[in-house]
């Protein structure tokens, strides 16, 4: 791979690095709002509403820069496309989740809401994981 490949394949997985980041604190945001509703503080309820849609657009920026990095030549990385196709189906995987959670927060028990919550929180972690820990076959 020439130095001209290396630099736009670095630019797509730092785009990837800052998306997974983005969706990362979306949802930290999402549970910090949702603490404040716990404890019956409804001023935060426009705020946990603002954030969902926060978590859907990040979730889909990642979506689209891990789709990039797995089908654009030159944009993958030295570990892999099979690697790369883990990450973009993780994060296809964060992205579906969050349309249910969402709306089982608005319409549905939050019984349901909150598992589902932990549930795209590990999603997009392990997303993390793979992003920032990428093995070199080298």
């Amino acid at each position: 791979m020439d130095s001209k490949t290396e630099t736009g394949s670095s630019r797509w997985i730092l785009l990837l690095r800052v998306a997974v980041g983005a969706s990362l604190a979306a949802l930290l945001w999402e549970f910090l709002t949702a603490g404040q509703l716990i404890t019956f503080n409804m001023a935060a309820l426009p705020l946990h509403w603002g954030g969902a849609f926060a978590v859907h657009v990040t979730a889909g920026v990642q979506l689209l820069a891990a789709v990039l990095v797995w089908r654009l030549p030159g944009a993958g990385s030295r570990s892999g496309p099979a690697h790369d196709r883990l990450v973009a189906l993780v994060s296809l995987l964060a992205f579906l989740l969050g349309f249910p959670q969402a709306a089982l927060g608005t319409y549905g028990p939050l019984q349901a809401h909150v598992p589902l919550a932990l549930l795209l929180v590990s999603t997009v972690v392990w997303s993390a994981v793979l992003v920032w820990r990428r093995p070199d076959p080298s």
